[in-house]
C-alpha cells in the first residue's frame, strides 16, 4: 500500500493512526429505464457515472462531474431517484445534483449547501423528505428538509449531540431508530425518529473496552429488523447485535466474528440470507451466510476485489454486487450465486477517477 493511498483511507474515516494498528438493507434506488452506478472519488472531488448492462452486470464508463466540495466521500438518492446528495468532507458542504433517470447525467442544483463541521457521514430519512449528516469535527448531527420538486436543501434549526468522531448514520429498516457510529468512542448512539424528522436521543452502545480501541466504521441492518453487524477497523472482526424492536436498543450477540484485515463495511442480500464484509487491508470481499433465527454469520468464502475496497453494493435482484477500490481506484463488478452467495468477478475492474470511495445505484 502507497503512503498516499494509506493517507487517505485514514482520512476517509476522520482519524490518524488507522492503519498503523491495524447504507443495511440495500440502498439502490429503483427508476425506471437504463440502469446506472454512481460512483464518489474522494480526492478528485467529483462523481463517476456508469451505465449497467442489465444481462451482464457490467460497467460502462459515461463521464465524471465535478461536485465542487473538497474530499467528497458519500452520495446518498433520496426514494423518488430524482435528486442525489454529497457530503464533501474538507469544505463542509453537500453538492446536491438533479438526475436524468433516462440518460444518467447529474446536473449540479446551485452551489454547494453549507453544512456542519466535516460531514463524514450523509443519510436520507425513512420518509425521504430529510437528508442528516454526521458531523465528525463537531461530534453531532445536523439535518435538512429536501424540497420534493427542487431538490433542494433547508437546514432545520439546532444540532443533535453523538460522542466522538461520527463516521455513519443508519435508520432501522422500521424507520423508528436511527443510530449513529461513533469511530472516536467505539460506540454507538441511539435515537428515536420523531414523525416531524426530529432524533430523540435514546442511550448508547458501548463496545468492550481493550488494549486495541474498536474503531466502528459501519452499521447494517438485517432486512428483518431483527439484527445489525458493525464492522471495527481497530480489532479487525465484526460485532452482531440483536435490536430490541420496541425500544431501539441493542445487545451483543456472541461470539465477535473475526474477519480479514480492516473490515469497513458490510452488505446484506435483500432476502437476508447472505452477508459481504470489504476487507480493505485484505483487498477481499468475505461472504456469510446468515443464520435467520439467531442472526448468526458464518463464514463460507472470500473474493479477491480490488486495493482497499472500502464500499459495496447489491443490485435490486441480488445478481450483481459493485465494489468501490479506493486504494486502485477502480470500481470491481461480482456476478452473485443465488443458491450460495458466492462472488465470481465480471471482468476487469473499471477505472475510476483519484480514490473512489462509494458507490450506490439507480435502477
Amino acid at each position: 500500500m502507497s503512503l498516499k493511498k494509506a493517507l487517505v483511507f485514514v482520512s476517509v474515516f476522520g482519524l490518524l493512526g488507522i492503519l498503523a494498528g491495524c447504507g443495511a438493507y440495500n440502498s439502490s434506488i429503483s427508476t425506471r429505464g437504463q440502469r446506472y452506478a454512481f460512483v464518489t472519488n474522494f480526492i478528485s472531488d467529483s462523481v463517476s457515472i456508469y451505465a449497467i448492462d442489465s444481462q451482464t452486470g457490467s460497467l460502462t464508463p459515461r463521464n465524471s462531474v465535478p461536485t465542487n466540495g473538497i474530499n467528497s466521500k458519500v452520495i446518498a438518492v433520496e426514494p423518488s431517484g430524482h435528486f442525489a446528495y454529497v457530503g464533501n468532507i474538507s469544505s463542509d458542504n453537500i453538492t446536491v445534483f438533479a438526475i436524468d433517470a433516462n440518460t444518467g447525467t447529474l446536473t449540479q442544483v446551485g452551489a454547494p449547501v453549507p453544512a456542519g463541521d466535516g460531514p463524514q457521514g450523509i443519510a436520507i430519512g425513512p420518509t425521504g423528505g430529510f437528508l442528516y449528516e454526521t458531523n465528525q469535527e463537531a461530534n453531532n448531527i445536523t439535518a435538512f428538509s429536501i424540497n420534493p420538486t427542487t431538490g433542494a436543501l433547508t437546514p432545520l434549526t439546532g444540532s443533535v449531540p453523538t460522542d466522538e468522531f461520527p463516521v455513519a448514520l443508519t435508520f432501522h429498516p422500521s424507520g423508528q431508530f436511527a443510530y449513529s457510529v461513533n469511530f472516536g468512542s467505539s460506540n454507538i448512539t441511539i435515537y428515536r425518529v420523531g414523525n416531524n424528522g426530529s432524533l430523540g436521543l435514546i442511550g448508547s452502545f458501548p463496545f468492550p473496552l481493550g488494549p486495541t480501541p474498536s474503531s466502528p466504521t459501519s452499521l447494517t441492518f438485517h432486512p428483518s429488523g431483527r439484527f445489525a453487524y458493525v464492522t471495527n477497523v481497530g480489532t479487525h472482526n465484526i460485532t452482531a447485535l440483536s435490536v430490541d424492536m420496541a425500544s431501539g436498543g441493542l445487545t451483543a450477540l456472541d461470539p465477535v466474528i473475526s474477519t480479514s484485515d480492516t473490515p469497513t463495511s458490510v452488505t446484506i442480500d435483500h432476502q437476508g440470507r447472505f452477508a459481504y464484509v470489504t476487507n480493505a487491508g485484505a483487498g477481499t470481499v468475505s461472504v456469510y451466510s446468515i443464520n435467520t433465527t439467531t442472526g448468526a454469520l458464518t463464514p463460507t468464502t472470500s473474493a479477491t476485489a480490488g486495493s482497499q475496497p472500502i464500499k459495496m453494493i447489491l443490485d435490486a435482484n441480488d445478481k450483481f454486487a459493485y465494489v468501490a477500490n479506493i486504494g486502485s481506484d477502480n470500481v470491481s463488478t461480482f456476478a452473485v450465486d443465488s443458491t450460495t452467495g458466492a462472488l465470481t468477478a465480471v471482468g476487469q475492474p473499471v477505472n475510476a477517477e483519484n480514490a473512489p470511495a462509494w458507490v450506490t445505484l439507480i435502477q
